[in-house]
């Protein structure tokens, strides 16, 4: 995703929903404030992001709506990526990135279904993050949570690597044993045939 902007990522996944996976496994594009400008500073801002990248208002706006909800809200999001950030965001970028997507939400406070539970999922990222001490509670909450799935992948990798060692041995003891077969069958057949020059029975 290097060199490509939040914009031009939102509008190629909304051409190519089935991007999403890979999207949501790399590290957020720096300019994802821009989208969420979009979604909140209405029609003046639309406009001005759909000159920059040649779109129609209404494409940019539903490719920066459907890069939040894909991406940002992603079921397995932690709260520093659906507040549209990085760990190492600063309190300033929390709080006006949390003030924007309240702002996206807030049109429809008594939404249902899937808006009501993107408040919800928002409100919870917000609650982990607002200060100091939750913050820190929940760097280390992810800090715990992140070394057993560490170890299990590390365990997942070395498991694999065995397996494979294993088979390449299988092989490799068939490939000898088909060759000491090959030479022997050929040993046999050489000795009946000296046999058979020398007028001698096998």
């Amino acid at each position: 995703m290097a060199g490509r902007t939040a914009l031009k990522l939102a509008i190629g996944l909304l051409h190519a929903p089935s991007q999403a996976q890979l999207i949501r496994s790399e590290p957020l594009p720096d300019d994802v404030l821009s989208l969420l400008r979009i979604v909140t500073g209405g029609a003046v801002v639309a406009r001005e992001a759909a000159l920059t990248a040649r779109r129609s208002p209404d494409t940019v706006r539903r490719a920066a709506v459907f890069f939040i909800e894909q991406i940002l809200f992603a079921p397995d999001a932690d709260s520093y990526r659906l507040l549209g950030v990085d760990a190492s965001a600063d309190a300033e970028e929390l709080q006006r990135n949390a003030a924007l997507l309240f702002k996206w939400l807030h049109p429809e406070p008594n939404a249902q279904g899937t808006r009501a539970e993107f408040a919800s999922r928002l409100a919870a990222a917000w609650s982990d993050l607002k200060t100091p001490d939750r913050r820190a509670a929940y760097d280390a909450q992810r800090r715990a949570a992140a070394d057993p799935a560490r170890r299990r992948a590390d365990f997942a990798s070395r498991s694999r690597r065995k397996q494979l060692a294993s088979l390449l041995a299988q092989r490799r003891t068939r490939q000898r044993d088909g060759q000491l077969a090959s030479l022997a069958g050929s040993r046999k057949f050489f000795r009946r045939a000296l046999a058979m020059l020398l007028h001698r029975s096998v």
